[in-house]
């Protein structure tokens, strides 16, 4: 596979895999991934046949970029990303964190 730093071949590669991995009546938990042996993209391999249109992913992934910089993160993703799922975690519960946000000491 190319190297690639296009969201969008992230998560069909991701979907591709979860495809092959499930198995009905299995519970399944949120998992991390852990990259090794990252590279600049300009140092990055090309594919000698059918690679990505590494420079249309690239004018996407920067206009993605831009709105969340300018929008606030998370403002603008992709559809499979921003579908609200059950096991999300909810914060609207969660109590103060004292100890890692001044916002939430309390006062007077």
């Amino acid at each position: 596979m190319e190297a690639t730093n296009d969201t969008t071949i992230l998560v069909k590669a991701a979907e591709a895999g979860a495809r092959q991995l499930w198995r009905d009546g299995y519970r399944y938990s949120k998992a991390g991934v852990v990259t090794v042996d990252l590279v600049a993209m300009d140092r990055a391999p090309r594919a000698l046949f059918g690679g990505f249109d590494r420079e249309r992913g690239a004018r996407l992934m920067s206009a993605l970029d831009a709105a969340n910089a300018r929008f606030g993160r998370g403002a603008v993703t992709l559809a499979a990303a921003g579908i609200k799922k059950p096991w999300e975690t909810k914060f609207e519960k969660r109590s103060p964190r004292y100890t890692t946000r001044l916002s939430d000491l309390p006062s007077l």
